[in-house]
């Protein structure tokens, strides 16, 4: 199906050398997760500089609170675009569009009301964690803003991911790096320059989401014919509904129980006092920042697995993940010498004059024991990405849950016997059970599913309607002529 849409606007991940097609594709990825990174570096750095440790520690507690929120959206966005790159793959852009319409109705009515509801129960869920009195306030407010503007986090992700799903990550790279000069921008004059304090932070960072979302809906408009959806084209599909959700959900449910866990582990670190929250938040955040250009490959190859399914290409598949492994362990290398060499400098980035010596200690002790696991970490995301892109949202949501209820388990137990040192080691050792998860479910697929894969996965419905799963009755023929390059 020959697809109308400009060949600088798209990229059709199902031909080429395959290696030099995810390079290229995700490579934007990368920069763009460093950006968001930056884009929420940028808060800490200003709060910490110029309103001390007490408003760090507020936007240390009210960052896994947001996230589970704006995460959750953000997954069902996610979970939209691995469907669309699906059909694109395929040719058939009429569904297509019928899929984007409904996803955007369900999702953009969705987060009107979490948001609302989110609005009216901040400070709870922050006397829930046992936040300290002092922190609460300047959290709360800060959330409460951040929550008010929650759909534009969610049109800017649903049309990021969107274009993605098409083949384009330059375009969503240009907007983001304009919303966060804008961030940074209006985050010195609204905490430095006025009494608004944290509450200006937060200010600047919905005026930044709302500025991309303006810039992606002219760019779709004028360049992305195949994602610009005039008036008579909005549908709403009770079926593509159900897949979309089935798809949105569990990613937005991975996102939440991410979160979630960090919540848990939250509550065991506010009992430790606000330095070594602000410390444990700092070196978080560097985390973060240090794995970024893994999660940015890794979240480009998602679509690349996902348009050669809907193509039947196998053998791309296969070979994007072999090629992938070594590049985990170069990037897993790369970042333990950072983080064993670099660690006290840039915690100390993060705080100002008037703070202690603890924020930074405790920071630059979490980022180095936290790059020993770096490796897995590697694991972890590469089988994720897979499951994502062909649909097995079961082994992807398992994968999550290892970790995090990994995570939660071992901070409360090894602080049992070795204090916050013991918590900093339950992060690293969370992730080798993980990793585990993810190779005997990466061995599953493939004798179970890969090797069977129909040339054209959506001639069977229940096969994509189902998470992929095909029949042993099914007569699965897998053209490979011309796959390892084409």
């Amino acid at each position: 199906m020959q697809r109308k849409v400009s060949k600088h606007a798209t990229t059709d991940l199902t031909q080429g050398r395959h290696f030099a097609t995810i390079a290229k594709f995700a490579l934007p990825f990368m920069l763009s997760d460093f950006l968001q990174q930056l884009y929420n570096a940028v808060d800490s750095i200003i709060i910490g500089q110029n309103l001390g440790s007490v408003a760090l520690a507020g936007i240390g507690v009210a960052t896994p609170i947001m996230s589970i929120v704006m995460n959750f959206l953000m997954g069902l966005a996610m979970g939209t675009g691995v469907i669309l790159s699906q059909y694109f793959g395929r040719g058939d852009n009429a569904t297509l569009k019928r899929v984007l319409t409904t996803g955007m109705i369900a999702g953009g009515v969705f987060t009107v009301v979490m948001s609302a509801i989110c609005v009216g129960l901040s400070e709870y869920f922050l006397i829930w964690l046992g936040t300290p009195q002092e922190a609460v306030p300047p959290a709360d407010s800060y959330l409460k803003i951040i929550f008010a503007g929650g759909i534009f986090t969610f049109l800017y992700n649903y049309y990021m991911f969107s274009m993605r799903a098409v083949g384009n990550s330059v375009a969503p790279l240009v907007f983001l790096g304009a919303g966060v000069i804008l961030n940074a921008f209006l985050d010195v004059i609204l905490v430095v320059y006025t009494p608004l304090g944290i509450r200006g932070a937060a200010i600047a960072t919905i005026a930044a989401q709302a500025l991309s979302v303006v810039m992606c809906a002219v760019y779709v408009k004028k360049r992305v014919e195949i994602l610009h959806i005039r008036r008579k084209e909005w549908v709403f599909d009770r079926k593509l509904f159900s897949t979309c959700m089935t798809y949105g959900l569990t990613v937005g449910l991975q996102q939440v129980v991410v979160y979630a866990g960090r919540l848990a582990v939250q509550g065991l670190v506010n009992t430790y006092g606000t330095d070594v929250m602000a410390g444990v938040n700092n070196a978080t955040r560097l985390d973060a920042l240090m794995q970024t250009p893994w999660r940015g490959y890794t979240n480009a190859l998602t679509n690349y697995y996902a348009q050669n399914w809907g193509a039947g290409k196998k053998m791309r598949i296969q070979l994007g993940f072999k090629d992938s492994l070594w590049l985990a362990a170069v990037n897993a290398a790369v970042f333990l010498l950072v983080g064993i060499f670099l660690s006290t400098p840039l915690s100390r980035a993060f705080v100002g004059d008037g703070d202690t010596q603890v924020v930074v200690d405790v920071g630059a002790r979490f980022l180095e024991i936290t790059t020993y696991g770096y490796v897995f970490v590697g694991i972890i995301l590469l089988s994720q990405a897979f499951f994502k892109g062909v649909g097995m949202m079961k082994c992807f949501f398992m994968t999550t849950v290892s970790s995090i209820a990994g995570r939660v388990a071992f901070s409360y137990l090894f602080d049992s016997f070795w204090g916050i040192e013991g918590m900093y080691w339950a992060v690293p050792a969370s992730w080798v059970l993980a990793s585990a998860v993810g190779i005997v479910f990466i061995i599953y697929t493939y004798f179970r599913r890969i090797r069977k894969m129909p040339a054209n996965p959506f001639k069977n419905p229940t096969c994509y309607n189902a998470g992929l799963i095909i029949s042993k009755k099914d007569k699965v023929e897998v053209s490979v002529s011309g796959d390892y390059y084409a």
